[in-house]
């Protein structure tokens, strides 16, 4: 059961939601919820069922989750939640993080979105008894990256560890091709003139940008 909202809801639009209940054991407890629901402002529509333990709510575009949800605890009761973890490739840096994490939160029914950069994983938790991945990969493939379902056994540990073993021989060229434009800057300091021709320092230089740190400019487009 998924929390179906648009991501951009017009003016006067009412929205219907779909949340699981937790807590609720007879006919009472759903009159409670239900009253609480119908009580709370631009909400049109509450009817809930206790075989499913679920709630079916039409409200204005301005009622969001966290609103539905305070709405439930006040009566007593809590909105069902769940998490999944996903394997988060292409980011390197603390922007790529914030970008990932806004993706996810844009998802309708998503309350958390967490990402960790050195582990290279999102913890998503969604208001729903199951979370749909297939819409979780879909937003942050939208933002410019790839994610793909996590397991953090020893296996998945073991693939962590040979992708950057893989990754870690541009840094080490970039360092090595770099390192003849950075000494002559270090010479100075000492009065030394050690000056490479300029067509030796495109030479280095060219390939540095352009192919070893090409994926910085991929990644600032796809934030573009």
């Amino acid at each position: 059961m998924n929390a179906v909202a648009p991501p951009i809801p017009k003016a006067g639009t009412l929205l219907d939601w779909t949340l699981p209940i937790d807590g609720m054991t007879c006919a009472s407890c759903v009159g409670r919820v239900e009253r609480a629901l119908q009580k709370l402002p631009g909400v049109t529509e509450a009817t809930v069922n206790l075989a499913t333990e679920s709630a079916s709510i039409q409200a204005e575009a301005n009622v969001g989750l966290a609103a539905l949800q305070a709405a439930v605890e006040k009566a007593g009761y809590a909105v069902g939640e769940s998490s999944v973890s996903l394997a988060i490739d292409g980011m390197t840096c603390a922007s790529c993080v914030s970008r990932v994490e806004k993706a996810l939160m844009r998802v309708p029914g998503v309350v958390r979105a967490e990402v960790n950069l050195a582990t290279e994983s999102a913890t998503v938790t969604a208001a729903t008894r199951h979370i749909d991945e297939a819409a979780l990969a879909a937003a942050v493939e939208r933002a410019g990256y790839v994610a793909r379902p996590h397991h953090p056994d020893a296996k998945a540990g073991t693939e962590i560890t040979t992708r950057r073993a893989s990754e870690w021989w541009p840094v080490a060229l970039a360092a090595a091709l770099s390192a003849p434009l950075i000494l002559p800057m270090i010479g100075l300091l000492f009065g030394q003139h050690w000056t490479l021709p300029g067509w030796i320092q495109l030479a280095l230089a060219t390939p540095v940008q352009f192919w070893l740190g090409a994926r910085f400019y991929r990644a600032a487009w796809k934030a573009v």
